[in-house]
């Protein structure tokens, strides 16, 4: 008995639904465009992309749109093309019951600016994709310059393979890193890649080069870094040394001025 009732209740649910969904299907027929509301998701206010960029987008996708059926515009189209924009993270499209157009846009938040050899610079986003400079922002995050390859650039993201796509995702790693911790993200102003593509960073403040080289044991050079600023500097002053070489395992050899 009870399978049957089960069976019965479930029967009943699918006859609903088909009920209702050929319902919407029938009033959503009967729904033109009437409209577009663009949303753009920007809390760090950086304006990779404003709201006409978005709409002539649209228009150049989906030029005919006044008067037309919601059910005849393809938004998956529409969403794609927006997606493909190298600043948008994502993009969401659909129709009120009303028929207008909602487009919601997330921007991607780069975390560093990179300056190749040749002048050429980009950004690079928490997720390691590649993002132009824009016209209308700069946004103001470490940079990273020195001997870095101006081929990078024509990668799409830090995965991809390729020349000098090792050397960004240990940029990336360093950077994250320097962004986790209050004190690094204060103090560390620029980074930059030497002739063997190993780091040196500039500090905020200091007269001194930190050598880091390469991007292995980030945590414990770092630590390094933090006991001679607490305790070596603390009597001695921060424009003492030109150079602190990180480099070598259990110990930081410091150059006079």
């Amino acid at each position: 008995m009870k399978r049957i009732k089960y069976i019965l209740i479930w029967l009943f649910i699918g006859g609903y639904l088909i009920i209702i969904l050929g319902f919407v299907g029938k009033e959503q027929s009967s729904v033109s465009y009437s409209g577009v509301e663009i949303i753009i998701h920007d809390s760090l206010n950086l304006k990779f992309v404003d709201k006409a960029y978005i709409i002539s987008l649209i228009q150049r996708n989906a030029p005919e749109l006044s008067g037309k059926s919601v059910e005849n515009i393809d938004l998956q189209s529409i969403e794609n093309r927006i997606s493909s924009v190298k600043t948008v993270r994502n993009a969401e499209v659909y129709f009120t019951v009303r028929g207008k157009l909602i487009v919601e846009v997330y921007q991607r938040n780069p975390v560093v600016r990179i300056i190749d050899r040749m002048g050429q610079g980009f950004y690079l986003d928490e997720e390691g994709y590649i993002i132009p400079l824009s016209r209308n922002f700069c946004s103001h995050v470490l940079v990273v310059n020195g001997h870095i390859s101006e081929d990078c650039i024509k990668a799409t993201n830090i995965k991809d393979q390729g020349e000098g796509m090792d050397l960004f995702r240990d940029i990336v790693d360093m950077v994250q890193y320097i962004q986790t911790d209050e004190f690094w993200r204060a103090q560390i102003l620029q980074i930059y890649v030497n002739e063997e593509q190993e780091f040196e960073l500039v500090p905020r403040v200091g007269a001194h080069i930190i050598e880091f080289g390469p991007a292995d044991d980030i945590v414990t050079k770092f630590e390094k870094l933090w006991l001679l600023y607490d305790e070596g500097f603390r009597n001695k002053g921060w424009n003492q040394y030109d150079r602190i070489n990180l480099k070598y395992r259990n110990q930081v050899v410091c150059t006079k001025r």
